[in-house]
C-alpha cells in the first residue's frame, strides 16, 4: 500500500553536526508516497544555513525551509508544523496524509504500508496504528528498544486481535517522536484539544509528537497508539519498526534506555503470564 498524496513536516534546530541524520531519513521520503511535499521548520534565518540543509536533502524532493516569527521560546519550534498542516488542509483537498517527525527517525515504505493496513483494522474500535523506536549498537544488528527499556508480559496488555496469528498492542510507552494521520485524524487533531501544547502528560517538545495519542482514549486503554505483534513468531511486527538513527540511547552505558532488545520485549513466559491475572485484560475482536 502506498499514501497517494504525502505532506511532511519536518523540525530541525540547526546543528552542523545533525545534517547527516536529515540527509538520511530525507532519502526515502520519495518511495513513501506518489506525491511528496517536505517542509522543513528551523530555527536559522542564516542563508547559508539554508543552503547546507538544502543540500543535505534528497535532490528530488519538493522542500521548503520555514523560519517561524515570534518564535518565543525556542521549545516551540516542534509546535510550528502545526501552521503548516493546517494552512495546506484548508488549501488542498488533494493531500490524503500528513506526516510529523522528527530530524532523525527513518521512515520506510514498509512502515506506511503497516499504518495503511492497521489503520483500517483499527479504525471500528478509535484506536491508530503506532510505531516502535529503535536503536543499533555499535557493531551489533540487533535491534534496541529506544524507550521500552523493561519488559511487558503479553497478557497483561489491551490488545486487539485480529486473528490467531496477529495482534495490536497497547504499550505502556507510547512515543515515537512522529505521527501519521489521514484527513479524517488530521481533521480531529486540528478540531480538539490535542493540537495545544497544554494538552497531554509529556513535556512541551515530546508533546508535538504525541498528535492524537491521549486524545478520546477507549477504556482500558493507556492511549490510542497500537503497535502490530505477529503472535506467530512471537515478535513486534518489523514493520513497526523505525529507526532512531543517531542510536544515542544504545550506545550510552549510562542511561537505562536502549538497552532491551525488542525480540525481549514482550514477554511470553509463565512468570509473565501469571503477573498479568492480577491486571485487567481488554482485549477487541476483529
Amino acid at each position: 500500500m502506498k499514501i497517494e498524496k504525502l505532506i511532511i513536516a519536518v523540525t530541525f534546530y540547526y546543528v552542523e553536526e545533525r545534517l547527516k541524520y536529515l540527509s538520511a531519513i530525507s532519502h526515502l521520503f520519495s518511495s513513501l508516497a506518489n506525491d511528496v511535499q517536505v517542509f522543513i521548520t528551523t530555527n536559522t534565518k542564516d542563508e547559508s544555513h539554508h543552503d547546507r540543509i538544502m543540500a543535505s536533502l534528497d535532490r528530488q524532493l519538493r522542500a521548503e525551509i520555514l523560519v517561524p516569527e515570534l518564535l518565543g521560546h525556542p521549545y516551540l519550534l516542534t509546535w510550528c508544523h502545526l501552521d503548516i498542516f493546517r494552512k495546506k488542509f484548508d488549501q488542498d483537498q488533494d493531500i490524503t496524509h500528513f506526516m510529523y517527525l522528527e530530524d532523525d527517525l527513518c521512515v520506510r515504505p514498509g512502515n506506511i504500508a503497516y499504518w495503511m493496513k492497521a489503520r483500517e483494522a483499527l479504525r471500528p474500535h478509535g484506536l491508530i496504528p503506532s510505531f516502535l523506536r529503535f536503536e543499533l549498537k555499535s557493531g551489533v544488528n540487533t535491534p534496541y528498544s529506544s524507550d521500552v527499556v523493561k519488559q511487558v508480559p503479553f497478557s497483561q496488555l489491551p490488545k486487539v486481535r485480529i486473528s490467531d496469528n496477529y495482534y495490536y498492542l497497547n504499550l505502556r510507552k507510547p512515543y515515537q517522536g512522529m505521527y501519521l494521520m489521514d484527513r479524517e485524524l488530521m481533521h480531529e487533531h486540528l478540531s480538539g484539544p490535542s493540537c495545544s501544547p497544554d494538552f497531554g502528560i509529556w513535556y512541551i517538545r515530546e508533546k508535538a509528537a504525541q498528535g492524537l495519542t491521549f486524545a478520546k482514549v477507549p477504556p482500558g486503554y493507556s492511549s490510542r497508539n497500537l503497535v502490530g505483534y505477529d503472535n506467530s513468531t512471537k515478535q513486534i511486527d518489523p514493520d513497526a519498526l523505525i529507526h532512531h538513527t543517531p542510536n544515542n540511547y544504545a550506545n550510552n552505558p549510562d542511561t537505562g534506555f536502549g538497552k532491551l532488545p525488542v525480540s525481549e520485549l514482550i514477554d511470553r513466559s509463565l512468570t509473565g503470564y501469571i503477573r498479568s491475572l492480577l491486571k485487567p485484560k481488554y482485549i477487541f475482536n476483529s
